[in-house]
């Protein structure tokens, strides 16, 4: 009797298992399922802002382009006589604007300076008699070699060299 009331028990106890285990096979599908749903509904949410967000890139794109841009628009102008500073004034004429201008870049080129500092915060004498005094003091270094000597005085001026090339 005893084994077969332990049987029954093992028996019970092995069937609830098997039910336990399909439930949990049984949820663990549905929170798939359920996590797949929600990631497709994402992906469409996504695709869904991705698409709007072009349409009013578009849309900005058209906006910001000029209306009309070969036309001009008009405007009421009042007449002149009397009630012509009316803003009520019946008496009113179309006035054409010209069209609008289409937009460019201006291209600015600066020139080059010896001296770091802009031309206007300069002394210029004092700059042209440094300049001087150093382009002496080169040709004075440059004379000592004798392989100079056939050159002419600017062949001799680094700057003029430098421009040059």
């Amino acid at each position: 009797l005893e084994e077969a009331e332990r049987k029954r028990i093992e028996d019970l106890k092995e069937k609830e298992r098997q039910n336990v285990t399909k439930e949990l096979e049984l949820w663990k599908k549905q929170q798939k399922d359920a996590e797949k749903q929600k990631r497709v509904q994402k992906e469409a949410e996504l695709h869904q802002e991705v698409e709007q967000l072009k349409e009013k890139k578009k849309e900005k794109i058209n906006k910001t382009r000029i209306p009309n841009e070969g036309t001009s628009k008009t405007r009421l102008k009042p007449t002149k006589g009397y009630g012509s500073y009316s803003m009520f004034s019946e008496n009113l004429k179309e006035e054409q604007l010209p069209a609008p201008r289409s937009a460019a870049t201006i291209r600015i080129n600066f020139t080059s300076r010896v001296f770091p500092t802009a031309l206007r915060e300069s002394c210029v004498a004092e700059e042209e008699e440094w300049l001087r005094k150093q382009a002496e003091a080169r040709r004075t270094v440059s004379a000592d070699l004798s392989e100079l000597e056939d050159l002419k005085e600017e062949e001799k001026n680094p700057d003029w060299l430098k421009n040059k090339g």
